[in-house]
């Protein structure tokens, strides 16, 4: 490993949660999210967001972004239920730092989809957590958690729906009403507005078709929308 690395996460936001309407400001958009980085003292000197658009189209918003640590191996507490208030208890300790993306930050040249750049506005950036925390030896457990900004977004919901019941023997996925082109991609992982799995993304045929790495994980239900479940992925510069 060279002087700078990046590390790469996808926190998950349920799709019952997408569903349920914008994310107001103050709301947490997704809980604590694991990673590991090399044992010892890192600097974050930079963070990359790629936000999916609100059913295929482009939105632009700010995003508190919170770092915290294991204490004795014990992760910390909640921040609170998807979409609603932080109020959860049993982090305070864990805290490590705290930076935002603001909205001007936030590309204005993609139609179906936005990123976010930006240096860490927390002096000096540095990021250590309990020695050997993390999933393999010499690395260390870091955790990142989203709360909501701007008032009324994002807006995550999503007007792609499943066409009829489809069988788990098939590994096709009929969808109608938008185009799933504008609002997956490959390697994307799919939930129905209940919270059922359906599968990963493998390819994407046209409009109204795609194919899935293995058989549907669950019969479709005729008319229910269709959700990424990470709508956002994080790529966390580092210097070690």
């Amino acid at each position: 490993m060279g002087r700078f690395h990046t590390v790469t996460v996808k926190p998950t936001v349920p799709a019952s949660k997408q569903a349920s309407g914008v994310f107001n400001t103050g709301r947490v958009v997704f809980d604590w999210t694991e990673f590991d980085i090399p044992k010892g003292a890192n600097r974050l000197y930079g963070l990359t967001a790629l936000l999916r658009g609100t059913n295929g189209a482009r939105q632009e918003f700010a995003m508190d972004y919170y770092f915290a640590k294991t204490i004795n191996n014990v992760a910390p507490g909640s921040l609170g239920v998807i979409n609603a208030g932080a109020n959860g208890t049993g982090y305070q300790n864990h805290l490590l730092g705290h930076t935002r993306h603001v909205a001007t930050d936030v590309s204005d040249g993609l139609d179906i989809m936005a990123i976010s750049d930006d240096s860490i506005d927390f002096y000096p950036g540095i990021l250590q957590g309990e020695p050997d925390s993390g999933t393999n030896v010499g690395y260390d457990k870091i955790y990142i958690a989203g709360i909501a900004v701007t008032a009324s977004l994002p807006d995550f919901r999503s007007a792609v729906t499943c066409t009829g019941v489809q069988a788990t023997t098939q590994a096709n996925l009929i969808c109608g009403t938008t185009s799933c082109l504008t609002n997956f991609d490959k390697g994307d992982v799919l939930h129905d507005e209940n919270d059922r799995a359906l599968g990963t993304v493998k390819s994407l045929t046209n409009a109204n078709l795609m194919v899935m790495e293995e058989n549907l994980a669950n019969e479709t239900v005729n008319a229910k929308d269709i959700y990424n479940i990470n709508p956002i992925t994080l790529k966390l510069h580092f210097e070690k």
